[in-house]
């Protein structure tokens, strides 16, 4: 696995630098006004960036397992969805979430709402999406985006529903992977920079061979192995109990024989959970 160099995570997480951000760019936009108002919604991060200097934390690396634990829990944390923003506002929860080796997501929560902003990240470069601010109102969890934006055709495809939509989902993405985080049983695990080969006793060990991260800086991985690997350490006591065993005679003919296996001690076992066993 191959983890790139971010721009907008090393400009983050260095506040005390005054130059100019490198790498980080405005995209491309088919409505001119367009590129105000995102410089101004940028420009918002860098004002938090700079006076409060929030704890962003160590980026995290959302796995494909821990994506599917929230897709399960879904239904479950819906129901509180309300409290969970207030919990996680009264908290000013904030932090870096790298997804699909494409976008990086900031985000943070104060006064009942979500903001965050997310960035495309190609050939080196960090180029600035979009930006919003969700709060949950009359029962829904809405998006404010200026509208221009949301209208523009070079940020999005699709009809206004779809972008709606699409939108939508990055902001309950976050509140779900913020309370599966909190009150799932899931694994996290620190890859350092550089090059790395150990990774006995981390998910990882399963699938992934070396790890090369480039961040600039260390890496939480999430994941949840109890989700892609069933793992019993415990000793198993079997009792005895009565086969046919297949054995050969004389002349080399196969036949079946009624034997007993007397009682005995399994120690443990490994093997892939069955949601993994379908994937594959």
């Amino acid at each position: 696995m191959l983890i790139n160099k971010r721009p907008i995570i090393s400009w983050l997480i260095e506040p005390h630098d005054s130059k100019s951000p490198l790498n980080i760019e405005m995209p491309n936009v088919s409505i001119p006004f367009n590129y105000g108002a995102l410089r101004s919604d940028f420009c918002l991060l860098e004002q938090i960036r700079n006076e409060d200097r929030p704890d962003w934390g160590l980026p995290e690396l959302v796995m494909p397992s821990f994506v599917e634990v929230m897709r399960k829990s879904q239904p479950a944390f819906e129901k509180i969805l309300p409290e969970l923003i207030k919990e996680f506002s009264a908290s000013h929860e904030c932090g870096i979430l790298l997804y699909n080796n494409k976008f990086t997501i900031v985000y943070g929560f104060g006064g009942n709402e979500l903001h965050l902003w997310r960035f495309v990240e190609h050939k080196g470069k960090s180029i600035f999406n979009f930006y919003t601010c969700n709060k949950y109102v009359n029962g829904n969890f809405g998006v404010g985006i200026k509208s221009s934006i949301l209208h523009d055709d070079t940020l999005f495809n699709g009809p206004i529903e779809k972008r709606q939509n699409e939108l939508a989902f990055i902001g309950n993405f976050i509140v779900l992977y913020l309370a599966v985080k909190k009150y799932v049983k899931v694994e996290s695990f620190i890859i350092p920079k550089g090059k790395s080969t150990n990774l006995d006793k981390t998910p990882l060990e399963y699938n992934e061979k070396k790890i090369i991260n480039y961040l600039g800086q260390e890496v939480i991985v999430m994941d949840s192995r109890w989700f892609r690997k069933i793992v019993n350490e415990n000793d198993i006591y079997v009792r005895g109990f009565w086969r046919l065993q297949n054995k050969k005679n004389k002349s080399g003919e196969w036949y079946k024989e009624l034997i007993f296996v007397n009682p005995f001690v399994r120690h443990g076992y490994h093997r892939n959970a069955k949601i993994e066993d379908v994937i594959e």
